[in-house]
């Protein structure tokens, strides 16, 4: 989530500076003015088809994340030197959202169930005993993602198999596998 939010203001920053080049050149009228104008059109221009990009993977990964079933943390970095048990010297978490909307792998968007059923639906949930499968798609093509997952308790099994039963229709089938 970090990395699209730096993504998004980077490329916010580069069509402000883009407009900000532009109107100088069109004010000042300084020698080859033209050209800059031109060249500030086409980076401004650029800049905005990629800025609305980012922001619409941005408000998808949103979406992911505040609608969560599952959390999956499967990496925790730390420096060369750091302890692992100090928190204060973490330097980076790498997480997993299952989500009604989707999954999010770190700055990977799959998404289900969004832009009005373009992206697909949710077909079909597996948890075994040290993976979770999920299946996704549309009528015509249908994907497959299998998660590292170490399946939880009982009692927390059933929470999360309501939490999909309700959310999304979708009944988890539960295996020994």
């Amino acid at each position: 989530m970090k990395k699209l939010v730096i993504r998004k203001l980077f490329l916010l920053t580069t069509l402000i500076i883009c407009l900000a080049a532009l109107a100088a050149a069109l004010a000042l009228r300084f020698t080859y003015w033209e050209y800059c104008t031109v060249f500030a059109l086409m980076g401004g221009t650029l800049a905005a088809a990629f800025f609305i990009f980012a922001h619409k993977n941005f408000k998808a990964a949103k979406l992911i994340a505040e609608n969560t079933i599952l959390h999956i943390q499967p990496a925790v970095l730390h420096g060369r030197d750091d302890g692992y048990e100090d928190e204060d010297n973490l330097r980076e978490t790498f997480g997993m959202v299952v989500s009604v909307f989707g999954i999010l792998l770190g700055a990977k968007i799959i998404k289900w169930g969004q832009d009005g059923g373009r992206d697909g639906r949710l077909k079909a949930v597996e948890i075994g005993r040290d993976y979770l499968s999920i299946d996704y798609g549309t009528a015509e093509e249908t994907h497959n993602i299998r998660l590292l997952y170490s399946r939880p308790g009982e009692a927390e099994l059933a929470g999360i198999i309501d939490k999909f039963r309700r959310d999304t229709g979708v009944v988890p089938a539960v295996t020994d596998n």
